[in-house]
């Protein structure tokens, strides 16, 4: 499979995963498809009418969106890639060949070992939120967070990217895009009601060849219980793709859990903020964060996550004191790792601010 990096960035084509520094980068899939594009073709000026079959086939859509798509892209990819993709006027855009290195047969799995070909694979697609509240739907998200990162300790399982999963979100026929387009086996799909104190979770995996569905359960329980719950439903999918694996193996790679579940709502709402290129954003990330350590102050995901906004404050010179920052990153970086050191998430936090640090070879350690 190929994979492209270019000015400080990877994309696996395999995974639809593009990356900085470690770290996934969000990009509608849309937009994706485009970059995408270009990179395959770098070093070539490409026309919009040839963008645009490529990227919305036998769908009539305008300039627009093909603009909208390329100020995502630049967005996405911030100042390390001022200059990658040029705008050649009335003619279309071209990616600077010389910036971009294509890699073959360098496929990358989330368990760290081995191919997609040779284990089996699965993508975690986002909840339904069944509670009737748009505001919910941070909850549901996390709920998917939870269970892809329980599957991806699995070693023998190659889990797609959250980043990669979500694109699918809200697609009536995500399911069955999600097996061409991700190349999976199965795709897990499920649904989250919560009210009050009250939470049902659904889980169905799917084969996604066939569309059979090969298991499918409902849990129901309180917010006591959050954490069963989540872990019930990794068990069973497990189970259901390979029988012989033991619940002992789930048990040994469960994370670090809060005591406090306000302070794990907190980590769930400030999650989706704490990726966001924006400033004010990674502002309310870090006072959700600030709240969560107020209430528990070992937890590790929360140290993290909090760890990275800092990183980004300095990185992106959101402070007037960007040493500070980064030096604060590190020290709650290697804080969240002390206490959960299996952590994937953690330990790429922690690569990322000895990146920062210039200590490349302990990044590499770690990412």
């Amino acid at each position: 499979m190929t994979t492209f990096e270019f000015s400080g960035h990877r994309l696996d084509l395999h995974r639809g995963r593009l990356q900085r520094g470690g770290h996934d980068v969000d990009l509608r899939a849309k937009s994706l498809s485009l970059l995408v594009y270009l990179l395959e073709n770098a070093g070539r000026v490409i026309g919009k009418d040839e963008l645009v079959n490529a990227v919305w086939p036998n769908i009539a859509v305008s300039d627009d969106s093909l603009t909208q798509c390329m100020k995502d892209i630049r967005k996405a990819l911030g100042a390390e890639a001022d200059g990658l993709i040029r705008t050649v006027l009335r003619r279309g855009y071209v990616i600077d060949e010389e910036r971009v290195r294509r890699l073959e047969d360098r496929v990358a799995t989330a368990a760290g070992e081995g191919t997609a070909d040779d284990k089996p694979s699965i993508a975690v697609l986002p909840f339904e939120n069944l509670s009737g509240d748009p505001a919910q739907d941070y909850f549901a998200d996390g709920m998917v967070d939870e269970i892809t990162t329980a599957l991806s300790r699995m070693r023998w399982l190659f889990v797609i990217a959250r980043n990669s999963s979500f694109a699918y979100k809200g697609q009536a026929d995500g399911v069955k895009r999600a097996g061409a387009e991700l190349g999976v086996r199965y795709v897990l799909t499920g649904s989250v009601r919560k009210a009050a104190d009250h939470i049902r979770l659904t889980g169905q995996l799917i084969d996604s060849a066939s569309g059979k569905t090969i298991w499918a359960d409902r849990y129901d329980g309180t917010m006591a219980d959050v954490f069963d719950l989540q872990d019930r439903l990794a068990e069973s999918v497990v189970g259901a793709i390979q029988p012989s694996i033991l619940s002992a193996e789930i048990e040994r790679s469960r994370r670090k859990r809060p005591e406090s579940l306000a302070a794990y709502d907190y980590v769930l709402r400030a999650f989706p903020l704490t990726w966001s290129l924006e400033r004010a954003q990674n502002e309310e990330a870090g006072t959700l964060l600030d709240r969560a350590i107020a209430i528990e102050p070992d937890y590790p995901l929360a140290l993290s996550l909090l760890a990275w906004c800092h990183l980004q404050r300095a990185g992106y010179r959101w402070t007037e004191t960007p040493a500070a920052s980064r030096e604060e990153g590190l020290r709650l970086a290697q804080k969240g790792a002390a206490l959960s050191g299996d952590d994937p998430m953690v330990l790429a936090v922690l690569g990322a601010a000895h990146s920062f640090a210039r200590d490349y070879d302990v990044a590499d350690m770690h990412l």
